[in-house]
């Protein structure tokens, strides 16, 4: 399913879009910024994937981008969408933000979705998103997928990038400041939302270096063991938690998984990966 540049709902945003992205020249990033403030009250509303309404930040990174190239993450969301449009069936975005993922299969008939976000700010956006388009056959939980049931205290690694948001990776307890999330494993979160038990087609993982305890809190054994899993790896955080891509290749090896680029294509160490994201997928 090839992903289509994104275009604006409405003649507003098309124009901005189109300014965006237009000649480049001095002042220009200072310009579109002010006028996405004064015309369209900071906010952008656009189509995508399958004709799909989403409003974007351009004042985030991720919304930037969008708004720029008309793409985020084209071959990952584009292999999602082909895993789910195939065999439709149960997607569980982990790490949703404002659903640039989980609005996009949505539209997929015969899709189920659920959108897992602990971030309140970016859990606003996600429901907004959802809602606007109607669907039914998404559900959103505020809260972090985790080993246990637990508190755990969220940061944001980088200003202005929502897609930087993550659980403290010190641990934190006492600190009196940030906001502070619940996590819950993922198992017991699919066995009260999703009744009869079904196999999810994709599980989507994308929480700055929290995936080790999002897998531990999936039995892989169970009525939730996932035919795919795509999953963010980022050197600069995964080497630590993962103790290198063998760490995360043999993870999945063990668990029956081939890993691949989400072209398709082997992963070769010492290579950048495709958007830094793997595939998982079940042997």
């Amino acid at each position: 399913m090839a992903q289509r540049v994104t275009t604006g709902a409405g003649l507003i945003d098309r124009t901005l879009i189109a300014y965006a992205r237009g000649p480049e020249h001095p002042s220009k990033i200072r310009t579109i910024r002010w006028l996405i403030r004064r015309l369209a009250a900071g906010r952008v509303r656009i189509h995508y994937a399958s004709g799909t309404t989403i409003t974007i930040d351009p004042a985030d990174y991720i919304g930037w981008a969008i708004l720029r190239t008309g793409y985020y993450e084209p071959a990952s969301l584009g292999l999602a969408l082909r895993i789910v449009a195939a065999t439709p069936g149960l997607f569980v975005d982990v790490g949703a933000n404002f659903g640039w993922y989980s609005c996009a299969v949505a539209a997929i008939a015969r899709a189920r979705v659920i959108a897992i976000e602990p971030d309140c700010a970016n859990c606003a956006a996600l429901r907004a998103n959802l809602a606007a388009n109607g669907f039914r056959n998404a559900v959103i939980v505020n809260v972090a997928a985790g080993a246990y049931f637990e508190a755990a205290r969220m940061i944001r690694r980088a200003h202005g990038n929502s897609g930087t948001v993550m659980i403290d990776p010190g641990g934190a307890t006492g600190a009196f400041e940030g906001d502070w999330v619940a996590t819950a494993p993922l198992d017991i979160l699919l066995g009260r939302i999703v009744i009869p038990p079904v196999r999810p087609i994709l599980i989507k993982i994308d929480v700055e270096g929290f995936e080790p305890q999002v897998l531990a809190g999936l039995d892989f054994t169970g009525p939730f063991r996932p035919r795919n899993i795509i999953m963010e790896y980022e050197p600069a955080l995964s080497e630590a938690v993962w103790g290198g891509f063998a760490g995360v290749q043999a993870f999945f090896a063990d668990r029956g998984y081939e890993v691949l680029n989400v072209d398709g294509g082997p992963v070769i160490p010492g290579h950048a990966l495709t958007e830094s994201n793997i595939w998982a997928r079940e042997r």
